[in-house]
Formats: C-alpha cells, structure tokens, sequence
C-alpha cells in the first residue's frame, strides 16, 4: 500500500476540513493505514496503524462504521450514511461515504466524513435546549447508552458538591452519591433508556458526599439515532425535603393529601416571545393553569399575572432579564379558574448568535402545597448547610503519587496543619512510621480499584499520634491510563484504637502478673520456631513449679500469695536473658521459653546450667512482703526442640512431665526430658 499511496500524496490528494480515512480490514476489524490532516487533528497522528477497535470511541459509533465498511466490502459498491455525535457540549452531524477497493488481494476502503451544519431553525431549538439545561432547577445529567456522563449541569453540581471535569466520562452508577443498594435499579433504568424506551417517574435514593441520603424523583428520556440510542436525557427532582416531612404530615388530618400532591408535582414550562407573549407551554403548565393549549398560545403572559405581584417586583424581573441575566424567585399565578398558583420561577432569556434576547423560557415549580411549611422548611435547609459545611470528618485529596491537592479544616482542627502547610507535601508526610508501609502498599497497588477502607496512624504537628478510619475513592482518568486523584474520607478513632488496644493486652496478659499468657505463647511460638529453623538453634521449654507455694497461701493469706506469685514472676524475668520469654500458666506455675541455644548438647547443657542457676540464686536472694521475708526453691522440667519434639503442645506435655518427675527427687530440683 505504500507504494500505491504514500503519506505525502495522500495529504496533497485530500486537502480540506473533510475527515478521509485509508483503511484496511484486518479480520473482523479494520486497521488505519493513512489520515489525512483534517483526520489526524480529530484523531491524532498516533492512530495511524492502530484498528478501529481500540481507539477510545463508543461501541454503538464503533459498530456503525464497521456495518458500513463491511456492506460497501460485500456489495462491491460505494455506500453512504449519516451518523450523529455529542462533541464538547455540542451535537453534530457528519455524512460518510465509503469507498471499497482490492490491493495485493487485500480489501481496503476509503471513508470520507464531511460535518453538515444545521439549518437555523435547529440551531435554535438547541439553543433553547441548552438554557433549559443549564438553568433548569433540577440536576440534569447527559449519558451515553452505556451510562457513562457527557454533561451535567450547575444544579447538578451544586447539589452534590462534585466538580464538571472530574466527573464527566465516568459510569453514573460509579459516582460516590450512588449508593450500592440502587446500583441495579439505576442500571436496569438506563439499559431499558438506551433500547429507546422512556422512563418516568422512578423514585431512587442517593447520598451526598458525606453520606446524607436524599431521595430524588427521576426520568430518562432516550435521544434516538435511527434505531440507536445516541444519548440518554436524565431529569433528577429533589423530593428529600417532602420525605423527610412525611412523618409530621401523617399526624395531620390534611397532611397526606398535601404530602402526594407535594411529591407528584412537577415543573410547569413556558416559552415567551420578547413582548412576553406565549409562544409555547407544556401540558403540566396547561394541568396547573386550567386553560387549553389554544386559550393560552399568543396570549400575553398577563393573562395569567398574579394578583399579588407588586409593580416593584414586576421591575425588578423587568430589570434584571433586560440586563441579560436570569430571575429566580417566587411568582402567584392566577389559574383560568382565579385561583391561586404559587410557584417557584426561574425564568431565563435566550439569546442568539449576536447575545441578544429573542424568547424568554418561564421553568415553574409548584409550590402552592407547601407553602405553609416553607418556614420549617428553610430552618431545616438552614440547619442541614451548617451541618455539611462544619463536618469533623477528615477529607484529603490527593494525585496518583500521594502528593496534597487539597486538606479540609478538620486537618488543622484535629492535626494543627493549616491547608497551606499540606497543599503540594506528601500525604506520607504525616503518616506515622506504623502506617507508612500500609499507605505505600496501597498507592502502590490502587490500579483498578474504586473504593477501599482502611485504618492510619497520623502525627499531628506537635507529635500527637492520631488514628484515623478512612473510605478512599480512587477516579481514574480514562484518557490518561496513569492519572488518577484519590480522595480519602476519615474519622478520628484514636480512643477506639486506645480501647483496643488494652482489650488486646488483656487477652494476651495475665491480669496478676502482667506476664503473657498461654494464648500470647499460642500465638508467639510459630515465629520463635521458625526462627530456631532458619538459623539451626534449639529451643527449651522450661516447665517451673514453685515449692510449697500452697503453703503461703494458707498461712499468710491470698493477698500476700497474690504478691509472692508477682514477684516470683519477676524474678524469673530478672534470671532469663532479654530475648526469652516467661508465660504464666496459672497458679505457681510458669514457663520459660529460652531461644537461641546451640544444638550442641555439651555447650548447651552449659548453658541451660548457667540459667537455672541464676535462677535459682535469684530465688535464694528472695523478697519481703509485708515484713515476711520468702526465699523459695522452684522444680524445673526442661524438653528441647527440636531434640524431643517438633510442636508446641508436644514440648509442654514433655516438660510437664519432666517437671513431675524433678519433684520426685524432691524440691528445688530439675529434670531433662529423656531423648
């Protein structure tokens, strides 16, 4: 192909805005052989080898091109077609011609796309499409049929905190504000959507990014291609406010009734003409008002103008759309019937290509139910503000690599940083040398996931440990394979991890002594026996029993026995070296781990002699307790790993045994195990 048509006369060839693209099937997909400047610009130089299929475009755009490319292969003639598509806020319109043609037995094909530009009248209605949208009052979200978000609006983004850029291109249904119990519901409205069905109506509950449930009133509505489904339009209304009030309703005789009519209202739409008359009105704003469609269309708006409208307001409105600017507020409509209509209004002047306003779009919300809660009402939004806007929870932002792009207030009221002293640093920075390796292991290992919790150990400014429980979201980019931004929503535990932590000394301590415990040498042994393998050492387990121990505790009482136990317990720690280990079993009777030993038995038999004889010197110097001086002897019975037995309970059973057999020879004696 490159001798047939090489790159530079390819380019001379097809000069011009239009799209041409030289590919070759390559199995059941098609690979780009040339491009000219106009198709590199859209698709970048760097396509030019790749296959279709791999370029980062929709599947239904995907499998459009290659129907075509595959008929006009098989028909052996020129095919044509036009297909639509959602560009940086925009929807074009692109008409392909496909070309087939064999070389070297091979099946190429030439495409050229040219854009059609829309006539006036479409540029219009989109434009008029576009003010509702983004000055509509509910959240309104553009997805493609896959789910994915091409546009959201402000309402949108002011409702859940969330930024434009950061979330378009991701799966609604992966955004942090959906929680996983309506992840199917969501999915299964949208797959039914993207089949070209319309769906209304369908309560789904959502959260705020610090966890606050609200409940939204939803509908999808298809964008259609012929067959295909080009986008998705979802309408999200806000009904937490009339949830939360349902239960002080139910109490009130009338309280239902105005709680549906409150929930199954919706926004009334009218458009006006630049003397505020109707141009067009929907059928809610028809089932509101009482009149007909033809009873309203090229009336002025007076027709409906409420009674209780000042002049003063009416300038105010009159003021602020001549100065291009949109009005919000609430209006008393005056239905066909003179009743009132209280709504709130936002009305939005469109403007065209010259920024002058042409039509005036009236979006109406009914209120009238409600307005004798709006009192309680703004209190509770009042409240509910303070709250979001005073959390204590720890939230930090950060890029794929660590690094602060953004530290909330609490930081500096738990931690003593202020933003500017954490912005740009290494959240590793105030990580607690306990904690670093879990927070390197998961940035790390983040690719490909999500959501994940875990436990950090922080040190505030002025050294302070503090723990922290946190919920980290990862949002990929999905142009750029290796950026990502991590955010990190924590709680400080540290008094949990304080209590914790003395449950867990608890468990594994003898509450008289202070010693461990045989579940702390349960749990200990498997690393000391490891140990004694990798470096080829033995181990003794000594199995030591004070004598006569029943003796003081019958002649000088519990008290003092409890005593005598503690400080026979420390004198065995004095008498061991520091990397030994002494247990309390219970009553009298200890065990004393000794690590290190060589597997020489003469060496080691001179060893062991040295330790019970500190021991035993140890015990001989004694102790006084309340003006009662002990010197007690103890009875030793010793096993060795792995010279006797290769486990743990093995071990202790030969001690306990030798032990039996050291008192047989009477006290202050000790006994090795027989090989």
């Amino acid at each position: 192909m490159k001798d047939l048509l090489s790159e530079d006369l390819f380019n001379e060839l097809f000069i011009g805005k239009d799209f041409v693209f030289l590919m070759k099937k390559v199995g059941d997909d098609y690979q780009y052989i040339r491009l000219n400047k106009a198709a590199r610009d859209l698709l970048s130089h760097e396509a030019i080898g790749k296959m279709l299929s791999t370029l980062p475009l929709s599947r239904e755009n995907i499998s459009v091109i290659q129907e075509n490319y595959n008929q006009a292969i098989t028909k052996h003639s020129q095919v044509d077609y036009v297909d639509y598509a959602y560009y940086q806020s925009e929807v074009r319109k692109y008409e392909t011609s496909v070309r087939p043609f064999e070389y070297n037995e091979e099946n190429y094909v030439l495409a050229i796309t040219k854009e059609i530009l829309y006539d006036r009248s479409i540029e219009d209605k989109f434009l008029f499409l576009r003010s509702m949208f983004d000055h509509a009052f509910f959240s309104t979200v553009i997805l493609s049929a896959d789910g994915a978000i091409y546009e959201v609006n402000s309402s949108f983004t002011e409702d859940f905190a969330l930024d434009t850029e950061t979330v378009k291109q991701q799966l609604f249904v992966d955004l942090p504000i959906v929680p996983k119990e309506e992840v199917e519901n969501i999915q299964k409205y949208l797959q039914k959507a993207a089949m070209g069905e319309n769906i209304g109506e369908k309560l789904i509950k959502l959260h705020t990014l610090d966890k606050k449930e609200r409940v939204y009133l939803i509908s999808l509505s298809p964008v259609m291609q012929g067959d295909n489904s080009l986008a998705i339009f979802l309408l999200m209304k806000d009904c937490t406010q009339f949830t939360e009030q349902k239960a002080e309703l139910r109490s009130k005789s009338h309280g239902l009734e105005v709680f549906k009519a409150a929930l199954n209202s919706a926004a009334s739409i009218a458009v006006l003409d630049s003397n505020a008359n109707i141009l067009e009105v929907n059928d809610l704003f028809l089932n509101a008002t009482g009149f007909k469609a033809e009873e309203l269309i090229g009336q002025s708006y007076k027709l409906i103008e409420p009674r209780y409208n000042t002049e003063v307001l009416i300038q105010i409105i009159r003021k602020t759309l001549q100065a291009g600017k949109v009005w919000r507020g609430e209006l008393c409509y005056r239905t066909k019937f003179h009743a009132d209509l209280w709504v709130e209004a936002a009305i939005v002047p469109l403007k065209d290509e010259f920024g002058k306003t042409e039509q005036y779009l009236s979006i109406n919300y009914d209120i009238t139910d409600k307005k004798r809660m709006l009192t309680e009402l703004k209190n509770i939004e009042r409240t509910f503000r303070l709250i979001t806007e005073n959390t204590n929870d720890l939230i930090v932002i950060t890029n794929e690599d660590g690094i602060i792009i953004y530290a909330s207030p609490s930081y500096q009221i738990f931690l003593g940083y202020e933003n500017v002293e954490l912005q740009g640093q290494f959240y590793s920075t105030i990580v607690d040398e306990q904690s670093k390796n879990s927070w390197q292991t998961f940035l790390n290992n983040y690719s490909g996931q999500t959501e994940t919790q875990f436990e950090l150990l922080l040190r505030a400014k002025d050294g302070t440990p503090v723990w922290t429980e946190g919920n980290v979201t990862v949002v990929h980019d999905p142009k750029r394979e290796k950026v990502s931004q991590i955010m990190m929503v924590s709680r400080e535990i540290t008094h949990r991890k304080e209590r914790e932590n003395d449950l867990l000394y608890l468990a594994y301590h003898d509450t008289l002594t202070q010693l461990p415990n045989r579940r702390f040498l349960q749990k200990e042994f498997p690393k000391l026996l490891a140990e004694a393998q990798e470096r080829n050492e033995c181990l003794a387990m000594l199995y030591i029993d004070g004598d006569d121990f029943k003796h003081v505790n019958d002649q000088y009482g519990h008290d003092t026995g409890d005593d005598f136990i503690r400080k026979f317990g420390q004198v065995l720690i004095t008498a061991v070296r520091n990397h030994d280990l002494v247990i309390r079993m219970g009553g009298d009777e200890f065990i004393v781990v000794l690590t290190g030993l060589t597997r020489d038995e003469k060496k080691r038999d001179t060893q062991m002699m040295d330790i019970i004889n500190r021991i035993r010197n140890e015990l001989k110097k004694g102790w006084t307790i309340e003006r009662h001086h002990f010197a007690p002897t103890a009875s030793i019975g010793i096993a060795y790993y792995p010279d006797h037995a290769q486990t743990l309970n093995e071990l202790l059973e030969l001690a306990d045994q030798a032990l039996y057999k050291a008192k047989e020879f009477g006290k202050n004696n000790y006994y090795i195990t027989d090989n």
